[in-house]
């Protein structure tokens, strides 16, 4: 049976990203068959997978400024 202590951080991280709170949850759904959980997740261990969980979804942001572009729209008038 699932831990009420883990699935509280988990349904508050689902609220901003619902995304990787699914993965957290067949993360630990995982670990549970494979008997990887041996009583409760403390604080550091849920903020371990959440960052194993974050590299694993991480993106690159890339800004580009078209000065060409912005050049033309200034509008000096």
């Amino acid at each position: 049976m699932p831990n009420i202590f883990c699935i509280l951080p988990v349904n508050t991280i689902r609220l901003a990203k619902p995304d990787k709170a699914a993965m957290v949850e067949n993360l630990l759904v995982n670990m549970a068959r494979r008997g990887q959980i041996g009583g409760q997740l403390g604080e550091t261990e849920l903020k371990g997978l959440l960052e194993q969980v974050s590299q694993q979804t991480k993106q690159e942001t890339t800004v580009k400024f078209d000065r060409r572009r912005a050049a033309l729209d200034d509008d000096d008038d």
